[in-house]
């Protein structure tokens, strides 16, 4: 959530400068909780601009915030500018450079064109429909590539770097113009990077509603972590649905099924949640975590279309070691599934898809949730897939 916003910069002035490049400012974006701004600025060469960029910058002091806290920000962001280093694949953004300058510190990335996948979920529950499962395989499949590579880059030495995504969820998957996928922000990644800063308090880094279990509850994380959250995201491409969602359970139900050893689990991470001033909902997902059962995953993807609900049905596991073992295997499973599809289907279909079911919400705005449609068989048959509650 943004923060409110302080005095504008007047457009156009250069803030830093990185090798024969200059960058102007052009608009302010977002303020961060974190108390990053993140800025449109534009680059200037000798013969005039080359083009937009994002810039995440940082000052010297923060209201609100003490020395010790602002210098574990920095170092957090000079981490991810330095783990830039290391990722190289066309389905993750660049982080091109830093700079500092008067005590500012600034990062510059490139800038995704296209829209984040949250706008079309909530296109989808608008309009009535889901998205498709041809949709959700393929952009599973071109997340999980670029997982794969995140999870398994090494340092100049071979080393494994450990990079966990940690924040994996569709504000941070975005639909380029030409249907392409880029999985954006590695600002909340675990490395094992030197000199990297270590995690305050075992709490979910990111939006706590697409946490593994194990982030909610404190308990290790690994590369599945992020597998279990992109299931997450394709559960609720097709079925506007989540495992941590409890509209027909009572909290008072759910305490009942826990052991002496997982109450006192749950009671642990709700007081991490309350130190961390963590969303109060986040207590309810806390519980679910720990009380969801396979029985759960299996009502909820019955009518997924049957190669995306066996992925869905391993992915979403409550164990890691009961998941897909990696983001390679996830990969390959996927785009098997979308295969299976019976008809072509990939970036050109995905973003005519996405566009459809954009333009059908701006036609029915009144609709509060979705409806029922049926695409377990046909492929085409409609718009959305009847993915449980669509």
């Amino acid at each position: 959530m943004a923060t409110a916003k302080g005095p504008q910069r007047p457009e156009g002035v250069i803030l830093f400068s990185l090798g024969e490049f200059s960058y102007a400012f052009l608009r302010e974006l977002d303020r961060t909780n974190h108390g990053e701004t993140v800025m449109l600025v534009q680059r200037r060469a000798r013969l005039g601009p080359e083009g937009n960029f994002i810039v995440r910058a940082l000052p010297p002091a923060l209201p609100g915030h003490d020395s010790e806290a602002l210098a574990r920000i920095r170092a957090r962001l000079e981490e991810e500018a330095r783990l830039a280093a290391y990722l190289d694949h066309p389905n993750i953004p660049c982080i091109l450079g830093r700079a500092e300058i008067q005590g500012v510190l600034y990062v510059l990335s490139e800038r995704v064109p296209g829209t984040t996948l949250d706008t079309y979920v909530t296109a989808a529950v608008m309009s009535g429909v889901c998205l498709s499962a041809a949709f959700a395989l393929y952009v599973g499949a071109e997340v999980a590539s670029a997982l794969h590579h995140a999870h398994t880059r090494t340092d100049e030495d071979g080393r494994p770097l450990g990079i966990i995504h940690r924040d994996v969820n569709p504000a941070r998957i975005y639909l380029r113009p030409d249907g392409r996928i880029r999985l954006a922000d590695f600002a909340l990644a675990r490395s094992l990077l030197p000199g990297r800063v270590a995690t305050s308090l075992p709490r979910p880094q990111g939006d706590a509603y697409y946490a593994a279990p194990e982030a909610l509850l404190g308990e290790p994380m690994d590369a599945r972590s992020d597998l279990f959250a992109l299931g997450l995201v394709l559960l609720e491409l097709v079925t506007a649905k989540g495992i941590y969602s409890t509209p027909t359970l009572r909290a008072s139900d759910l305490e009942k099924a826990l052991t002496p050893e997982l109450r006192a689990q749950v009671v642990a991470a709700h007081t991490t949640a309350t130190l961390a001033e963590l969303p109060a909902q986040v207590d309810d997902y806390i519980l679910r975590a720990a009380t969801y059962g396979a029985q759960d995953v299996e009502a909820l993807t019955e009518e997924v279309f049957p190669p995306l609900r066996s992925i869905l049905r391993s992915l979403l596991q409550r164990r890691p070691e009961d998941r897909s073992p990696s983001a390679a295997a996830l990969e390959e499973a996927l785009r098997e599934g979308l295969a299976a599809w019976g008809a072509s289907y990939g970036a050109a279909e995905a973003i005519a898809e996405a566009r459809a079911v954009a333009s059908r919400a701006r036609l029915h705005r009144d609709v509060g949730g979705p409806i029922a449609q049926d695409s377990t068989s046909a492929p085409g048959a409609s718009t959305g897939g009847r993915n449980g509650g669509c």
